[in-house]
């Protein structure tokens, strides 16, 4: 008789999620659903406790005939306080080459709380995240400006790898987007889906795949609503401030 622990059905119950996600992408037609792949690199640098340094630089493609590709630059600082709550704020840099329309390059200053609640086995992570968006065409250099909010709720579970100090980790997130002032830019996200599955390799060293579906609209057609498939890798590197005189 086999005995299953308390990972093993996480396990199961996040692939069955993770299932139902391919077969819900996959049941729409091609023309309705944007296949795209995210890569990243996010190193981070931990100053002092309770004070970090971090971001993304990566690059992001839309395989289609009249897709697109973005090269991604995000600086952020991370404030904590306590264990429980931490400030977040930091500056996106992201400029899309496109097919049919000029290409764009979007500055987004951002300020953001988050914070964990309630705790225990199958802990929430809430993040709530003021966007400051200026979407520039590149062609004439006009820009279109606005600011939106963004929620994002996680779940997620941990559990020891074989070797020692090492973990595997499962989680599911949902995240919407509301746009509070001004002109929407190319990119008008309305809802993301995601599950993912990390592997810490030593301290400082851990990958994480993600499986998304979002939903959005572009500004040059609003009465479309596009549904989103990407598969996105995450590779974290993280370094510490040397106490050495």
């Amino acid at each position: 008789m086999i005995r299953l622990g308390k990972h093993h059905i996480t396990i199961f119950l996040f692939l069955i999620l993770g299932c139902g996600l391919y077969q819900g992408f996959w049941a729409q037609s091609n023309a309705d659903l944007s296949k795209q792949i995210w890569l990243d690199f996010n190193p981070s640098y931990l100053v002092k406790p309770g004070l970090k340094i971090f971001g993304d630089i990566g690059t992001r493609r839309e395989f289609e005939n009249d897709g697109w590709w973005r090269l991604v630059l995000r600086p952020s600082v991370q404030i904590s306080f306590g264990k429980r709550y931490e400030f977040i704020t930091g500056i996106g840099n992201f400029y899309t080459f496109n097919e049919i329309i000029a290409d764009r390059w979007e500055l987004r200053p951002f300020q953001g709380l988050r914070f964990t609640w309630p705790h225990g086995k199958f802990p929430l992570r809430h993040y709530i995240r003021l966007e400051e968006r200026f979407d520039f065409n590149t062609a004439t250099w006009n820009s279109r400006n606005s600011v939106r909010l963004r929620y994002q709720l996680l779940v997620s579970y941990q559990w020891k790898a074989l070797r020692p100090g090492r973990f595997w980790q499962l989680s599911a997130s949902g995240e919407g987007f509301l746009t509070l002032l001004g002109e929407e830019g190319q990119f008008r996200e309305l809802s993301r889906v995601t599950v993912g599955l990390d592997r810490s390799y030593t301290f400082d060293l851990h990958i994480r795949f993600e499986l998304t579906w979002q939903q959005e609209r572009f500004f040059f057609n609003k009465d479309d609503l596009v549904s989103d498939i990407y598969f996105r890798f995450r590779l974290y590197k993280g370094w510490t401030r040397s106490n050495d005189p």
